[in-house]
C-alpha cells in the first residue's frame, strides 16, 4: 500500500534567479519528496515494479533527483521524476527477470478500517490492473499510466519522457487499443460477469 505523505504548508518551492545554495536545494528536495512520493510510488507499481521493491525503487528515484536537482527548473520536478521512474522501473524489471523470486503472498498493511473482504477485493482489482498493464510494452505503459491514471497531459508526458508529442499520442492510442482488447477478452472469459 502506498505510504502517505503530508506536505507542510510552510514549504514552498524557491524560484531561483541565480545560483542555488545547498540549503535551497535541500529545501526543494524535501518539498519534492513530500509532494511527489505517492506519484512516484504508484507509477513505479504501475510500471511493473513489485510492491516489495517499490520503496527501494522510489528511494533510487529521489536519489537520482537529488543528484541533478540544480539542473531541474523549479516547478518541473514531477515531470523529471516521471522520466526517472520509467528508467528505474525498467531496471528493476530487468533485474527481476534475471533472478526471479517467488514470494508466497505479500503482506498488506491496512490502516483504513476496511473489512478483510473489502481489502481482498481491492487487492485483487489492483493485481488484475497490474496484469493488464503488464501486457503493454514499457513505452506504451508509461504513457498510458501517466495519462489515464495519473492525469498528466500529453505535452507534459512528451516533455518528461523526452519524446515527440506525436510519439506520445501514438503510444497512448496503441496502449488504449491493447488495454481495451485485454479488458474485452477478460470480460468474455468471465462470461460478462464484470
Amino acid at each position: 500500500m502506498a505510504p502517505t505523505a503530508v506536505v507542510p504548508s510552510e514549504l514552498t518551492l524557491d524560484a531561483a534567479d541565480g545560483p542555488i545554495s545547498a540549503a535551497q536545494l535541500q529545501r526543494r528536495l524535501t518539498v519534492a519528496v513530500a509532494r511527489h512520493h505517492q506519484l512516484v510510488w504508484r507509477t513505479l507499481r504501475r510500471c511493473g515494479v513489485p510492491e516489495r521493491d517499490a520503496d527501494d525503487a522510489a528511494q533510487q528515484v529521489f536519489l537520482a533527483l537529488s543528484q541533478r536537482l540544480a539542473e531541474v527548473p523549479a516547478g518541473k520536478e514531477a515531470a523529471y521524476l516521471v522520466a526517472i521512474v520509467v528508467r528505474v522501473a525498467a531496471n528493476v524489471r530487468r533485474k527481476l527477470e534475471r533472478s526471479p523470486e517467488v514470494l508466497s503472498g505479500e503482506v498488506e498493511l491496512a490502516l483504513t478500517g476496511a473489512t478483510p473482504e473489502v481489502l481482498l477485493d481491492q487487492k485483487q482489482l489492483r493485481e488484475e490492473l497490474d496484469r493488464g498493464l503488464l501486457r503493454l510494452s514499457l513505452e506504451q505503459r508509461a504513457v498510458f499510466v501517466l495519462f489515464e491514471l495519473e492525469g498528466f497531459s500529453l505535452p507534459e508526458i512528451a516533455e518528461a519522457l523526452q519524446i515527440p508529442l506525436g510519439t506520445a499520442t501514438s503510444r497512448l492510442r496503441r496502449a488504449r487499443v491493447h488495454f481495451e482488447a485485454w479488458v474485452t477478452g477478460r470480460n468474455v472469459d468471465m462470461g460478462d460477469e464484470t
